[in-house]
This record gives C-alpha cells, sequence and structure tokens, in this order.
C-alpha cells in the first residue's frame, strides 16, 4: 500500500502517518525505482495500535518502548505496558472526580457569599492538591518485584509468622463467607494467598497489587483470578463493582496520610451492603508505639533502627475502629497474634 491508500484504508491522515515515522514509531520500506514508501499489513497493525495507545492517553515515548516490546515478541511485557497505563488512567480519574467536587464545593461557596470567597477558595484548591498528590505518593520502598519469587518460600521457613498469617487468611475467609459467585477484590494480593483461598470457597475474585513480578506469581499460581496493576490509593475499578473487598498485611506499608484514603477507595469500590475485610499489624493505640520500642530496646533488637520505622508506619487499631464506625456499619475487629488484629465492616 502507499501512503494514500494506507490512509484511506484506516482513517489516519497523511500529516499523522509522516509525523509517526518522523518519531520513529513506524519505518516502511521504500521502493527501489522511485523511493515511495510501501506500507504491509504489519505496518497497518503498527500504526493501528499507536492511534489506539494515543487514545488512551499514552505518550510518544511509552508507545515507542511499548512498540519494542511487541517487536521481539514480549507479550508479558506489552500487557504490562497497557496495565500500567490503565493504572495511571485510573489515577487520573480519581483526580478528574476530585476536581469536579473541589469545584462544586468552589462554586457553592461563592454563591452564599457576596463577594468572591478568595481565602476559601484558596484552601479548597490547596486541599484539592494535596490529594492529588498524596495519590501519586505511593513509593515501592521494599522491592517487591525482587523479593516475589521467593516470598512463599521464605514465608513457609518460618513457622511462627507463617502460622499467623495462615490464621489471619483464614479468620477473612469465615467473617467473609463468600456466598457462591460473589464478586470479590484483594487488595495487595501478592502471590494471591488470599485471593486464591475466596476463589476456592467459590467467590470470583479480582485482584490487585502495584508489583508486576507478584502479579505474574499470583497468575502462575491462580490462573482463574482477574489481576490488574494498581494500588490502593487509586483502585483501579469503577465504583460499586464487588460484593466483598479483602486486604492481608498490606496497608501497613501505608504511610498515617494514606491510610484513610487507602480505606476510603476500598469502600468506593464496594457495592451498598458489601463487605470489607482487612488482617494487618496494627498498634493497639497511639501510646503503644513508644512502649513497644523500649521492649525492643531493652531485649537489644538488632534491627531496631529498621523496626523503628516500621512501627511508625503500623496502623493504629483504635483509629481504624473509629474511622470505619463514621462511615461503615457492623464493625467487628479480633485480635489473633500479638500486634495483629482483624477487622471486618459492612457498607
Amino acid at each position: 500500500m502507499l501512503i494514500h491508500e494506507i490512509s484511506r484504508k484506516l482513517g489516519i491522515t497523511e500529516r499523522a502517518i509522516r509525523f509517526y515515522e518522523q518519531k520513529g514509531l513506524l519505518s516502511p520500506a521504500k521502493m527501489k525505482d522511485n523511493g515511495y514508501r510501501r506500507y504491509t499489513e504489519q505496518d497497518a497493525w503498527r500504526l493501528q495500535t499507536i492511534v489506539s495507545l494515543r487514545e488512551v492517553g499514552m505518550t510518544l515515548a511509552d508507545i515507542g518502548r511499548t512498540l519494542a516490546e511487541a517487536d521481539g515478541d514480549s507479550q508479558d511485557a506489552f500487557i504490562d505496558a497497557l496495565q500500567l497505563q490503565r493504572a495511571m488512567l485510573f489515577q487520573q480519574l480519581s483526580e478528574m472526580k476530585m476536581m469536579i467536587g473541589t469545584m462544586d464545593r468552589m462554586i457553592q461557596a461563592a454563591g452564599l457569599n457576596q463577594q468572591v470567597p478568595t481565602e476559601q477558595l484558596y484552601e479548597l484548591a490547596q486541599q484539592n492538591k494535596a490529594m492529588r498528590d498524596l495519590r501519586g505518593s505511593w513509593r515501592d520502598h521494599w522491592n517487591f518485584d525482587a523479593r516475589a519469587s521467593k516470598f512463599d518460600k521464605q514465608l513457609a521457613a518460618d513457622a511462627s509468622p507463617q502460622a499467623t498469617y495462615e490464621a489471619a487468611l483464614q479468620r477473612i475467609a469465615e467473617l467473609a463467607t463468600p456466598a457462591p459467585g460473589c464478586r470479590g477484590l484483594d487488595v495487595g494480593t501478592g502471590t494471591g494467598n488470599l485471593a486464591g483461598m475466596l476463589q476456592r470457597l467459590g467467590a470470583s475474585m479480582a485482584a490487585i497489587d502495584q508489583s508486576r513480578q507478584m502479579l505474574k506469581a499470583c497468575a502462575g499460581k491462580h490462573p482463574e483470578v482477574e489481576l490488574k496493576l494498581g494500588n490502593v490509593l487509586a483502585i483501579p475499578y469503577m465504583d460499586g463493582q464487588f460484593d466483598l473487598v479483602v486486604s492481608s498485611f498490606a496497608l501497613h506499608h501505608l504511610t498515617a496520610a494514606q491510610r484513610e484514603l487507602a480505606w476510603s477507595e476500598m469502600l468506593r469500590v464496594l457495592k451498598p451492603d458489601g463487605t470489607l475485610c482487612l488482617a494487618d499489624y496494627m498498634l493497639r493505640t497511639p501510646d503503644e508505639a513508644h512502649t513497644f520500642i523500649a521492649s525492643l530496646t531493652r531485649s537489644g533488637a538488632q534491627e531496631l533502627p529498621m523496626m523503628h520505622d516500621q512501627v511508625e508506619l503500623y496502623p493504629v487499631h483504635s483509629d481504624l475502629m473509629a474511622w470505619l464506625t463514621a462511615h461503615a456499619s457492623v464493625v467487628r475487629s479480633q485480635p489473633l497474634h500479638e500486634l495483629v488484629y482483624v477487622v471486618c465492616a459492612q457498607k
């Protein structure tokens, strides 16, 4: 095909095709006799892919990397790129909804005053910016991609934590009581142990994680679980999609500011009367952090600086219970072990 033929066939302007060529995304062969570019069916597929990825907001640089993966027959890498773009779009969607809500509050505030309430509008704008920054603040300081292949083996090698971990998953399953066919989501699924357990009990499970390698490990163990790349600060699902949302030993990796946003996101994707179940390390009260750190110091713990940072990140059980009581109903809690709680609530 010549350029005018592929332009007409695909509904893409000749100018756009030349632009993509200039950016190195398309390299059609040239005919020897006249130097005209000759487009093949493979070039047509490539153009369709470029246009499709541009339509969902992917940058030209990211499209180039994605196509390079496709050229190398790396389907997994190609899917990873699309998953990443999907997660970014959901984060942008969350931010757009938040901006619309802020704008509505600005309009309401302006309508209630005879003059523009500048300070109040500025405060609303700053709150909007802070929330947007918070959604984008997740960083994987623990390198979960590198830990994915060894995660289950390391867990099995340490008998005491494994017993607590398995007891927590079992308790979530008992409290959640998934009905056959109910739709569930596991947040921060890791290698999918909780998602797989609930799937075996009859739930139709989806799961998210920010680690591609963790998701690949989960897919190898539980191919029937629907997997999405994403994190709990911007869960990549629409509102009210799930009967059940669960999470195990994932939320203690969040900062205090991130946690309330995470809890809100989990409630957002729950259906009315849906069930939220969490198991994690928690301090009973804020004061318990000081007591626990002091006990570590007296015991001569070698990893005290690291533990100190981690203790500060643990959710506080009383804070979580107060937040859930204000935003949900039928809140239940059960201590399983020192610093480990299982908490359940109905939306």
